[in-house]
Formats: C-alpha cells, structure tokens, sequence
C-alpha cells in the first residue's frame, strides 16, 4: 500500500537490517554506503552515503524502473551531515533515461540553496526552489515527474509545501529507467542520511502536473510487528532535528 499511481519500486524505512532488494549500493574508492544507526527519521536506521574529495571516491543508491516508465513519484527524507567545498553540492535525487541524468535536486554547498537542474537539449538549466537548507535536520522532498521531450512536467514539494510545477520542461527522454541516491561522479563530498523512501513508477497514462500531492496511507512504512497508531502523514511529520551523534560537523 502506497498512496501513489503505478508501480511500487520500493517502501521502505530500512528497519529490517537489509535493504530492499531493486535497491543497489554502489561506492568506489574512499565512498561508503552502507545501512547505519547513527541517525534515522522514524526508527532506528536509515541508509548513510559518505564520500570524500578524494580521486575515485563515490557512493549511490540506485533504482531500477520498469521499462517504459513514464511517471516517476520519488518519495524520501533527507539529512546533510557534512557538505563539501565551495562551487561543489551534496546530491538528494537524481534521475536517469539511458545512463544520461535528465534532472536532480541538489543542495548547493556554502550557499546551501536547493536548486532544480534540468539536462535541456542547449545544456543545464538551474531553479533555485528554497534558500539555506540547514545540515544535520531531517527534511522531505518529493518528485513527481513526467518525461515527455519539450512537454515535460515536473511537480516538487519541500516539506509538505508545493516549491515547483511546470508541464514546459524541455528534455529528450520521454521515459526514466533509473532513480538515484547520491552522486554519479567521484570527489563530491558529503555525508548524507536518507529514509523512509518510496518510489513509484508508471507505464499508463500519467497524472496531471501540476497536481495534488496524494495522502499517504497508513501503515505504508510500518516496522515488522508494529501497530498501527496513526495517519502516515502524521507519522511522517514527525522528523527529528539534528543527528544526535557526538563528534558530528556541518
């Protein structure tokens, strides 16, 4: 049970000790992805990528989407622990068609904007969506995309609040294949902490853009053995500030 159209890709709060199986780590060199108790939004675990400047150093998450996919919700959240050196950022979700990335949401190293970058036929595109994204707080994004060459719609909500919508955006895919946690290319270091993740993909006729962030349904993360003791919206609500773990920088 997931409150959102098509297919469900995974559901996951990783309190099981083993990740969902489309779910794959990838880490070269000094980069390290791995389940971890150090923080985690509900619970006790959540999935932690480190990666340093360092030649080779890389760590991601990725999943696969059904052939032909042509509506992608991405639901997650997300905590910067570390970020990494000025003109660099610290990735939350990217998503790919054909190994080639159409668009991601970063948050901007110093500056700490949230931005929106868009792979158009002409090269990048940048939108900024919300100024100084604080580290070490929990917060939520969720996507809900629609390739469709120069038609493409995207609709993005940060903390519960609708920040972008647009049917105009101009790409070439007109299909996704792959979502991603973390960085493509090595040397962008950060540490970042993501859970409670839900992502769902589409091969039927798409929902509208801009739309209504549908209600999640109870009990879509519930941890083996749990009961039931409210709304997930609530349960999603409830995050928790700082990654209580000593020793810690921003």
């Amino acid at each position: 049970m997931d409150p959102y159209p098509g297919t469900t890709a995974v559901a996951a709060n990783f309190e099981t000790g083993s990740l969902d199986g489309r779910l794959q780590l990838s880490t070269t060199g000094t980069g390290a992805a791995s389940l971890s108790s150090a923080a985690a939004h509900s619970g006790t675990c959540s999935i932690r990528l480190h990666t340093t400047t360092d030649p080779d150093s890389l760590a991601k998450v990725s999943l696969g989407l059904d052939a032909g996919t042509r509506e992608i919700y991405a639901d997650g959240w997300f905590n910067i622990a570390t970020e990494g050196p000025v003109g660099n950022n610290v990735p939350y979700l990217r998503i790919f068609s054909g190994g080639v990335r159409i668009m991601d949401v970063f948050r901007q190293n110093v500056s700490h904007e949230l931005v929106l970058r868009t792979t158009t036929p002409q090269g990048f595109t940048y939108t900024s969506l919300a100024p100084n994204v604080r580290n070490g707080i929990w917060h939520r994004l969720v996507m809900h995309v629609v390739p469709n060459g120069p038609a493409t719609g995207v609709q993005i909500w940060w903390d519960g609040r609708s920040v972008f919508d647009s049917n105009t955006l101009n790409i070439v895919a007109t299909t996704a294949d792959t979502v991603q946690l973390g960085s493509e290319h090595d040397q962008q270091k950060g540490d970042i902490y993501v859970d409670d993740l839900v992502v769902n993909g589409g091969t039927g006729v798409p929902g509208p853009i801009p739309g209504v962030l549908p209600v999640p349904k109870p009990g879509i993360l519930k941890r083996p053995g749990e009961v039931d003791s409210g709304t997930h919206s609530e349960f999603l609500a409830r995050g928790r500030d700082g990654l209580n773990r000593p020793g810690d920088t921003a």
